[in-house]
């Protein structure tokens, strides 16, 4: 067992899939930020790009199998899947004991599932609750189960509520946070456009998000085609990846719309991106499209590098912007609205560049990384309070 402070509570991180995407990103933020002299980290997730960023912290880790459930056809389906996360939740009960930890913080809906079947019998769990289209029967039972629970927006916070009342009195609302002085580009704006390829009097539109159905690039390209018909100078940038293989057709679909509503060259396909904050920053505007979005980092992460927005007026991106000072909101749904705003927006000289700096001014406000790990803090020290620990 790595050795502590005794005196300092450890809080066990807990994610069941290895890979970075939105969720990793947020805790891999909270950790950098959290106040070593409240709480001292460790975590369990399984091997791979997370768990490379906490050892580079010098925190200790537990390996952990992958642990992804999907909803099962059949009985003998649901049994293997019951089978699976049991036997995750003992080897997350014994990583707990030997890393001496006091408090377990579950990143997803899955980890706390199996952190409230074993851990949750003899120390506190705060799930971080980050979805909306959670099963009302699994969070039916998860919610008595835990200390705390960490809505990342006021939309979440009020479908758990809804689906069980007694979240009300567990609940926290604390909004995700971006670092903004690790959260910058690398390389010049000119340089990322000219290995993208678009030319240098090219303005660049562009959406970041993994390639699935609800965050609808579909519309995003739908908006495009009226865009680019009144804007020829225009070029639309998809940056994100199909992560976990789970949405073939629907990529296939994204290319072969781009074709169809001839776009040609002007829609590049950019992929999942390490230099994240280079792309963005090279971004003359985001249009942002996703259907029920919990909150919406990558609109976050592109309002602190002073990239104007354009988002449905809906669920989390409702709540990041203010509507015509940080940002544009308009009807979900609606690539023709969300098309005039853009082309309204890029036309007014200096329009863009003032609404940049609003989001800017906005992030530092409200969804600062240290305002966050100050809040969450505060919500492990209830939680080990609540437990008499």
């Amino acid at each position: 067992m790595a050795a502590h402070d005794r005196g300092t509570p450890r809080v066990l991180f807990v994610n069941h899939v290895g890979g970075i995407s939105g969720a990793e990103n947020s805790l891999l933020t909270l950790v950098r930020h959290l106040d070593r002299r409240r709480f001292q980290a460790a975590a369990a997730v399984p091997a791979g790009p997370l768990a490379s960023e906490f050892a580079e912290l010098a925190l200790p880790v537990s390996l952990m199998p992958e642990l992804r459930l999907s909803r099962p056809r059949n009985p003998w389906q649901a049994l293997a899947g019951a089978l699976r996360l049991r036997g995750w939740a003992g080897k997350l009960a014994i990583a707990a004991q030997e890393l001496g930890c006091d408090l377990v913080a579950a990143n997803s809906l899955t980890a706390g599932i199996a952190a409230a079947m074993r851990v949750g019998r003899r120390l506190p769990v705060v799930w971080h609750a980050r979805d909306l289209r959670a099963p009302e029967r699994t969070v039916r039972w998860l919610v008595p189960r835990t200390a705390r629970i960490c809505a990342i927006s006021a939309c979440v916070a009020d479908a758990l509520i809804e689906l069980h009342p007694r979240a009300r009195e567990r609940t926290a609302l604390i909004y995700n946070g971006v670092d903004t002085a690790l959260f910058r580009p690398e390389r010049p704006r000119e340089q990322v456009r000219g290995e993208l390829g678009v030319p240098a009097d090219g303005i660049v539109i562009g959406t970041v998000g993994q390639l699935v159905p609800w965050k609808r690039q579909d519309l995003f390209l739908e908006a495009a085609a009226h865009i680019v018909a009144h804007m020829p100078r225009a070029w639309f940038l998809v940056v994100g990846a199909d992560l976990f293989g789970e949405h073939a057709d629907y990529v296939a679909e994204l290319r072969e719309l781009a074709a169809s509503l001839s776009l040609g060259n002007r829609v590049i396909f950019a992929g999942f991106r390490e230099d994240i904050a280079s792309v963005m920053a090279a971004m003359d505007l985001m249009l942002h499209c996703a259907e029920q979005e919990p909150l919406g980092r990558s609109l976050m992460e592109a309002m602190s590098l002073g990239v104007p927005c354009v988002a449905g007026a809906s669920h989390g991106p409702a709540e990041i912007i203010e509507d015509g000072v940080s940002g544009i909101l308009v009807p979900p749904g609606d690539g023709e609205a969300m098309a005039a705003r853009v082309v309204e927006l890029l036309g007014r000289p200096g329009g863009a560049g003032r609404m940049g700096a609003a989001a800017r001014r906005r992030i530092d406000e409200v969804f600062s990384a240290e305002r966050m790990a100050r809040l969450t803090e505060d919500l492990y020290e209830e939680a080990l309070a609540r437990t008499g620990r």
